[in-house]
């Protein structure tokens, strides 16, 4: 049962979440030259974690066609639930790239992880084709960037349109 497994996970969470704090936060006062130097470490480590989080995790919700939901044009809307909007506000770039699945850590994958956030993101690209073809029959739009420079154009020119809008 679910429940049984609960203190193996708990225990899991707490072994892992004790390994981050000890290899990125306490190893460096003992592996490096100064004090320092193992300070600059740790925080440039933070640094370029919440730097990667918002480069690719922001970029798939910071465009027009993410942001202005009732514009979406489709006669099924008024029976779109929950699992529609997050599909209509959230993008996916580079879809098939290994190389952006992996420094993203699946966050290319942005629609796929609202719909299932409890799946592990190596999995996401499996379930993508059938969340594109269901997505299709309900004719919600699914919207996929072929690549990174897209999503940050599409970005840059929803960022452009606020930019000149009159407040």
């Amino acid at each position: 049962s679910e429940k049984k497994k609960r203190p193996v996970r708990y225990l899991s969470m707490i072994l892992h979440l004790a390994s981050y704090i000890y290899i990125i936060i306490v190893s460096p006062f003992f592996t490096s030259s100064s004090v320092l130097v193992a300070l600059l470490c740790v925080v440039t480590h933070v640094a370029f974690s919440g730097f990667f989080f918002a480069f690719f995790s922001q970029i798939n919700h910071l465009n027009e066609q993410s942001i202005e939901f009732e514009e979406v044009k489709s006669d099924l809307k008024d029976t779109w639930g929950w699992a529609a909007k997050q599909v209509v506000t959230s993008n996916n770039f580079a879809a098939g790239s290994r190389f952006w699945h992996i420094l993203s850590n699946g966050l290319n994958l942005q629609i796929e992880h609202h719909l299932f956030p409890g799946l592990n993101h190596g999995h996401l690209h499996l379930i993508a084709p059938t969340v594109r073809e269901t997505c299709k029959k309900y004719r919600v739009p699914y919207k996929e960037y072929n690549t990174y420079g897209e999503i940050a154009t599409a970005g840059l020119n929803w960022l452009d349109t606020l930019a000149k809008a009159d407040l």
